[in-house]
């Protein structure tokens, strides 16, 4: 025994593979936690009209469905020809679901167009994103 051993024989020493294998499992937790997280963000699950879709008729609203809470507020959905001409903006959250956000869409020929959105998640985190749609001739 050591000088420091005996002067406080209360203290415990764990075996050198068992303070390994406890900083393994304290570093397996911080990482579960931070991917955890990241999930937190508020990613885009559902669009109406979707990605990709061709509609019939020209849109009354767009309509974007979040995978966690957003504020309106701060937050918006642009409607815009393939070319970056803004024909339309929005930020109306919709009463009792805080994960869904609405925008009136303006009048819109037939052809393609780009809604582009920016959230700010409920985390505080700002997601963007964009897709299109096409409206057919009729």
């Amino acid at each position: 025994m050591t000088n420091a051993d005996q002067a406080s024989p209360m203290r415990a020493r764990l075996p050198a593979g068992l303070s390994l294998a406890v900083c393994g499992a304290f570093a397996i937790v911080l990482s579960v936690a931070g991917t955890t997280s990241a999930f937190a963000h508020s990613f885009l699950v559902d669009a109406t009209p979707s990605s990709k879709e061709h509609v019939a008729s020209p849109p009354k609203t767009i309509k974007l469905k979040f995978g966690g809470g957003i504020e309106p507020p701060y937050s918006k959905i642009s409607v815009e020809t393939p070319d970056g001409k803004v024909l339309g903006e929005g930020n109306a959250g919709v009463p009792g679901k805080p994960r869904e956000l609405t925008a009136n869409a303006p009048d819109l020929a037939p052809g393609k167009y780009i809604v582009r959105y920016r959230v700010l998640s409920s985390d505080g985190h700002i997601v963007e994103g964009n897709y299109e749609f096409t409206v057919d001739a009729k």
